[in-house]
């Protein structure tokens, strides 16, 4: 079995930001508890990359959830603050929706990326100086 890394930074980053985003649509829905319909759609990327945090305790890949925890942070308050504040419409809570799969062409490489640098010299070649 596999150790959980539940203090790694990138899954406090991530677990922060995960928690953030849910407020920030709980805020805006009406019961509260309305907001969790959204959260597999809209923070689901998040799910993913902090399951990543977890079980990737390398630093080069921690580097690389963090910067991908922090830009889906900023593509979410983007998209929060443009359906909610700058253009307010009854039916823009629909973008929730697609806010995930919208994010899948730079999240995936991210992941890629991570799970390359977290997995690298496990195969049983010589280890280096911890990274």
């Amino acid at each position: 079995m596999k150790h959980i890394h539940a203090r790694s930074p990138a899954f406090l980053v991530t677990a922060v930001t995960l928690g953030a985003g849910i407020a920030a649509l709980m805020s805006k829905s009406e019961p509260a508890s309305a907001a969790l319909y959204f959260v597999p759609f809209a923070l689901g990327p998040l799910v993913v990359s902090l399951l990543l945090a977890a079980t990737l305790p390398r630093r080069p890949s921690q580097v690389t959830l963090i910067i991908g925890s922090v830009a889906y942070a900023a593509w979410f308050g983007f998209v929060f603050l443009d359906v909610f504040h700058w253009r307010a419409d009854p039916q823009g809570a629909i973008a929730l929706v697609f806010i995930g799969a919208y994010s899948l062409p730079v999240m995936i490489p991210i992941w890629i990326v991570s799970l390359v640098l977290g997995l690298r010299n496990k195969t049983g070649a010589e280890p280096g100086p911890r990274d």
